[in-house]
């Protein structure tokens, strides 16, 4: 059965496919290499390359790596900012939806959504070994007071 998969591979029109790919695509090789995928990284950063103007890929280098993740009480967010003179001078806002990042390099924001809404005056933030983290209470629909509605009568 393996050997029918094999030769379906090579029988495959490849020509075709990288027609319809626009381009010539890399020959999988046979693994003998110290890194027999490395040409994946390459590939992936040429179409990238093409895909993005040089312009934007400058913008996106002041940008900081997040991760986001929900509790079920609450939404913890994690920045990594290596450079602690570049994480003092950071301004973070906060709503209910989002983070902002004010003051990075060149007068760029970043801004961070979150997948829950969040009770604002419950943000905590710490830094700590090049990890801005922030702590948020999620706002729970139990705890929200309830608001009188108007009716109409006709």
């Amino acid at each position: 059965m393996d050997k029918q998969k094999n030769n379906n591979f090579f029988d495959f029109n490849w020509k075709q496919f990288e027609q319809f790919f626009g381009g010539k695509l890399p020959f999988l090789g046979s693994g003998d290499g110290p890194e027999p995928m490395g040409w994946v990284e390459n590939y992936v950063k040429d179409v990238m390359k093409q895909a993005m103007p040089a312009a934007d890929l400058q913008g996106l280098k002041h940008h900081f790596h997040t991760e986001t993740f929900d509790t079920h009480n609450n939404v913890i967010v994690k920045i990594h900012i290596p450079d602690r003179s570049q994480a003092r001078k950071l301004r973070v806002l906060v709503n209910s939806n989002q983070l902002r990042l004010e003051n990075l390099p060149e007068n760029n924001t970043q801004t961070i959504k979150l997948n829950s809404s969040v009770v604002t005056d419950s943000c905590r933030a710490v830094y700590k070994n090049g990890i801005l983290q922030l702590h948020m209470r999620k706002m729970m629909s139990e705890h929200q007071p309830y608001q009188e509605i108007d009716i109409r009568f006709l």
